[in-house]
């Protein structure tokens, strides 16, 4: 017997599986874990490499990154 789908949290886990970070910024393996939550307005993932040992927070920055210098 299944558990029926909770209709009210197919979006958040739709976008879950969309903007989990897969590669880890320290060795570029796969990351073997992703842990979604939230920071006030933030959304951030805590993630862990299994290739070097890598651990810490990824904060998505949006559609485009966001440089440091001035605009041209």
């Amino acid at each position: 017997m299944s558990t029926p789908v909770d209709r009210r949290f197919v979006a958040d886990a739709a976008a879950h599986r969309r903007d989990v970070p897969r590669f880890c910024p320290g060795c570029a393996g796969g990351l073997g874990m992703a842990t979604e939550f939230w920071e006030a307005e933030e959304r951030r993932f805590y993630c862990s490499c299994t290739g070097c040992g890598w651990t810490g927070e990824i904060t998505p920055t949006g559609a485009v990154a966001t440089g440091h210098e001035p605009e041209h």
